[in-house]
This record gives C-alpha cells, structure tokens and sequence, in this order.
C-alpha cells in the first residue's frame, strides 16, 4: 500500500463512524445526481469511492432488481458504516482502490 493510500485510510478510518451524522440532509443531492446519470433498469453502476454508501439507495432504484450496483471504496472502515447503515443490501461493496480495480 502506498503512503497515499495509507493517509487516505487514515484520514477516513477516524471519521468513518460519524460521517453519515455529518451530513443528514444530502439524500436530496443523491438523488439529483442519479436522476442526471438517466440510468435506465438492467444497467451497471459503479460508485468509485463510495465511502458509507449513501448513493446506493438511489442507484439501486434506477437500475432496477435486475440491474447491478458496486461501491467501491479503499478504507475499511467507512464500508463497515455501509453495512451497519444496511445499504450493502443495494448493492456490493468491495475494497479496492479504484484507481486499480481488480
């Protein structure tokens, strides 16, 4: 793992757990942006650094059942919050760093 890497876990890591808190009245934004993407049922998404995974609920929505939904994110931490928030359920979560996705 790069320093880079290793400062951004580092930085994410201490504020994974009250990041949602931080800003609670964004959903709105969320939204808007996915409305933007004009995703249509059955498409792929990806949220590349997708930290607690706030965007899932409304990606999920767009695409639909049969679509599919990925967050990515490099800190752990801030993927437990995903889950412990139960938006895994929108979609897979996976550790990486999207600069060199596997």
């Amino acid at each position: 793992m790069s320093d880079d890497h290793a400062h951004v876990q580092e930085f994410f890591t201490a504020r994974a757990a009250g990041w949602d808190s931080k800003f609670p009245d964004d959903g709105p934004a969320y939204a808007a942006a996915v409305a933007d993407l004009r995703l249509r049922a059955g498409d792929r998404v990806l949220d590349a650094g997708c930290g607690t995974g706030r965007a899932l609920p409304p990606l999920r929505a767009a695409v639909g059942p049969a679509g599919v939904v990925l967050g990515a994110d490099l800190t752990p931490a801030m993927l437990a919050a995903a889950v412990a928030a139960g938006r895994n359920r929108e979609g897979a979560l996976l550790l990486a760093d999207v600069a060199a996705l596997p």
